[in-house]
């Protein structure tokens, strides 16, 4: 019998996968869902999105995996073959621990790892700060959020797990909620949501907003919503 949680997940994966945005080509980017309070389900190192196929997929425990990112890391190789619930399955993604990480924040169930051309432009540049902080459309701020968590570049597995975990208790001490989209420097974009539909339509809006901002950028701005527009749109949910 097939199981709907793993054919809406390779349906999200392959849609991103073959994406026209090209979101993530070839063996870059990756993919998790929350499947229960103890288990999660991501890709595999390696896998191609676009052709994601059930034994591409890793079952984790939850727990263990989170776990990771808040403990000393001589023992991260052994730990994850422990959170393996089929020890015979691939390993998982580099990026499996700060998946894991997330999806036990409130409401999260799905996380997408993604390399979108024209966001990565912005996050190899000086820009960066500005494009994750600062607004310059209105909706904007309702599709993406007030601001986006940035974090500097760290080595892909637990070093960007431990990072992104630092950063994201600074954010939610100042902003009081969950980022939208978590940009990493040099190293494209996490998109944590309650749901597929969610993810991408996250996606496909920032990178209308990272278009204009290029295009603003090259003409002499961008000019940015002042911080009372912000927080009477975000207030207000109003355009």
């Amino acid at each position: 019998m097939a199981d709907p949680v793993i054919n809406d997940f390779i349906a999200l994966a392959q849609t991103l996968g073959a994406h026209p945005a090209r979101l993530a080509i070839w063996n870059e980017g990756a993919l998790a869902r929350r499947v229960s309070d103890a288990r999660f389900i991501v890709t595999r190192r390696g896998a191609n999105l676009a052709k994601l196929e059930p034994a591409d997929i890793v079952h984790l425990d939850l727990e263990k995996m989170s776990a990771l990112s808040a403990s000393d890391t001589s023992a991260a190789a052994e730990t994850i073959a422990e959170a393996k619930l089929n020890p015979n399955s691939p390993e998982p993604c580099a990026d499996a621990a700060l998946f894991a990480y997330l999806l036990g924040l409130e409401n999260i169930r799905f996380v997408a790892h993604l390399h979108p051309i024209v966001v990565d432009q912005i996050l190899a540049s000086p820009r960066a700060r500005q494009f994750a902080d600062r607004r310059v459309m209105p909706n904007e701020i309702l599709a993406c959020g007030s601001a986006a968590l940035l974090v500097p570049y760290s080595d892909p597995g637990l070093p960007l797990a431990k990072e992104v975990r630092r950063k994201m208790l600074l954010y939610l001490d100042r902003y009081k909620h969950i980022p939208q989209i978590i940009f990493v420097h040099n190293n494209g974009m996490f998109v944590p949501a309650a749901n597929a539909d969610d993810i991408l339509k996250t996606v496909e809006l920032s990178l209308k907003y990272a278009e204009i901002f290029v295009g603003a950028s090259m003409l002499g701005g961008p000019v940015f919503l002042t911080p009372q527009n912000v927080t009477h749109i975000e207030s207000t949910k109003e355009i």
